[in-house]
């Protein structure tokens, strides 16, 4: 299914009102100017996905799991890369990321209240999609690739190969930050989402020559 050619410009047309509010919270937070891209979207295989979280050091990362609870079924995943989430802590804190070599607890939490606002944004663009609301679980503990394995092995989602890579870049003045949300539904799930993105091809005239 040769879905990732239309999938850019579709998140990015779902994508703008979410990420404008995202970008007003950020600079709040901040004190200053935040520029956000719209996120990259990509469709990876179940191995692909494993294989992604260890390139980017998931037991070194700031990582979040939710469960989706409405709209959709599934898992859904946050990852901060560990220099990532040292360089958002630093900024949000007004130091010097350079100076900063780790993330404590006051990092964390600083980072836990952007990842708030990111997981709100992820969620908003699924609903804008699926045209109904979108409602993930408090989130849960995810230290490492095991954890991971653990919850793929699941009733729901022990047959699923269709996990949704979604990577957001922003910046303040010279530092740069990226974070991954991982949308692992459950294989109902990922049917409908394609289902509604196809519908919407159609609607605007981008499907010629099939899917």
């Amino acid at each position: 299914m040769k879905i990732d050619e239309w999938f850019k410009d579709i998140f990015r047309e779902a994508s703008n009102i979410a990420m404008s509010h995202a970008v007003t919270s950020l600079s709040q937070m901040i004190g200053g100017p935040i520029e956000m891209e719209p996120p990259e979207v990509k469709i990876l295989s179940r191995v692909e996905f494993l294989k992604h979280l260890l390139q980017n050091r998931i037991s070194s990362s700031f990582v979040v799991g939710f469960d989706i609870t409405e709209g959709l079924r599934g898992l859904a995943i946050l990852q901060f890369p560990e220099r990532s989430a040292i360089n958002l802590s630093a900024t949000l804190m007004g130091m010097d990321p350079s100076g900063v070599q780790e993330l404590d607890d006051m990092g964390r939490s600083a980072v836990t209240e952007v990842g708030n606002i990111l997981i709100s944004v992820y969620t908003d663009i699924l609903a804008k999609l699926l045209g109904e609301p979108v409602s993930l679980s408090p989130p849960k503990a995810i230290a490492s690739l095991y954890d991971v394995e653990r919850e793929l092995n699941r009733p729901d989602l022990r047959n699923v190969e269709n996990i949704m890579l979604f990577k957001t870049r922003f910046y303040e003045e010279n530092v740069g930050f990226e974070s991954y949300f991982y949308l692992v539904p459950d294989e109902k799930s990922f049917e409908k989402l394609v289902t509604k993105l196809e519908e919407q091809v159609r609607e605007t005239g981008g499907g010629e020559g099939g899917v």
